[in-house]
């Protein structure tokens, strides 16, 4: 009898044994497809988003920074001598390369892609590119434009204008279309060069026309553009070399 219940305890154990090893086996495989990465795709998403959202921060803390020191220069302008002399220049200067807002005078100009591709032509006719931002922004200045903004970018000596796949890059910043094309300056002065710039009034009057692309030109009293809010590289002649 005791050898009986020896064997039915042996057996019962061996049961549980075995029970609790399909359990915590179920139990591992769970937590590892819980665990399961996330696809490539998801990740590099939430890289961009959080890259976008540090852009942002950082561009806000720059143009306060920039802030700062303009009420610190215009503090030092109200000194007397060299100090308020060399203030003065130094807010000239920061104008100059558009790191302050501008307002005045100056042409608007809209480019946009065209509304309709009919099937079996070439598609690049009915695009806007960024060699047609370029040479309407080219006359522009050879119109006397004092200052430039497209989408709200504001031009410097080192801005550029270039395309990356189907997109506009314009101070390594991705724009789409419409392309708002704002300048200060004679607005009478730049219309009549936008209208005598041989490739930029073609793309203006006839290439609008015949590829549907939106081309609209306004003159406008008061316009404001924002200061440039992306990094400055100086570099000197001797360390170029």
């Amino acid at each position: 009898m005791e050898l009986r219940l020896g064997r039915w305890h042996l057996s019962l154990t061996l049961v549980f044994i075995f029970l609790g090893f399909l359990l915590a086996t179920g139990f591992s495989t769970q937590q590892r497809l819980a665990e399961r990465p996330v696809p490539r795709k998801d990740n590099l998403l939430q890289f961009i988003r959080k890259q976008r959202t540090e852009q942002k921060r950082l561009g806000g803390q720059l143009l306060e920074a920039r802030e700062e020191l303009a009420e610190l220069s215009s503090e030092m302008a109200d000194s007397e001598g060299a100090l308020a002399t060399y203030s003065q220049e130094v807010e000239a200067l920061r104008e100059r390369a558009g790191l302050v807002p501008v307002e005045g005078p100056g042409l608007e100009v809209i480019l946009g892609d065209g509304q309709r591709i009919p099937p079996g032509v070439d598609p690049d006719s009915f695009l806007i590119h960024d060699y047609d931002l370029q040479m309407v922004i080219n006359a522009l200045w050879r119109g006397g434009a004092e200052e430039i903004a497209v989408n709200g970018e504001r031009f410097t000596a080192a801005t550029g204008v270039r395309s990356a796949g189907s997109i506009i890059l314009i101070n390594s910043r991705p724009q789409g279309g419409p392309y708002k094309i704002r300048a200060i300056g004679n607005p009478d002065r730049l219309l009549q060069i936008l209208e005598r710039a041989p490739d930029a009034s073609m793309l203006v009057g006839e290439y609008s026309q015949q590829f549907g692309l939106r081309a609209e030109v306004k003159k406008m009293e008061k316009l404001t553009l924002p200061a440039y809010t992306g990094g400055i590289n100086l570099k000197t002649e001797e360390a170029t070399r």
